[in-house]
């Protein structure tokens, strides 16, 4: 029961959620879309970072067991997730699944 009660909150928030005003649904659909260009560029440079950190490898041979490259590919890695992450954080924010409390 107590399970039960607790979950009743986050349904109100989830209500609350998808009734919003046209001019919070239009805010929130411009901040989708700011998301969704960045998560597309990310995805591009962490492409290119990807096969720069190719090219290190190359060039540095076996000599170095690829530490600049590993680097590279480490930093392009976490710089793709890190904007993906943004994006799915502000989709739980908007589906409701994480509830904002309100002053």
């Amino acid at each position: 029961m107590r399970r039960l009660l607790s979950l009743i909150p986050l349904t109100v928030v989830a209500f609350v959620t998808v009734a919003a005003a046209p001019e919070e649904q239009a805010m929130l659909d411009a901040f989708d879309t700011a998301l969704t260009a960045v998560a597309v560029a990310a995805s591009g440079l962490a492409l290119f970072g990807l096969v720069w950190a190719g090219f290190l490898l190359m060039a540095d041979g076996a000599s170095e067991r690829g530490g600049r490259a590993r680097g590279a590919v480490f930093m392009s890695v976490a710089g793709l997730a890190l904007a993906l992450s943004a994006k799915g954080l502000a989709a739980l924010l908007a589906s409701g699944a994480i509830p904002i409390p309100i002053p």
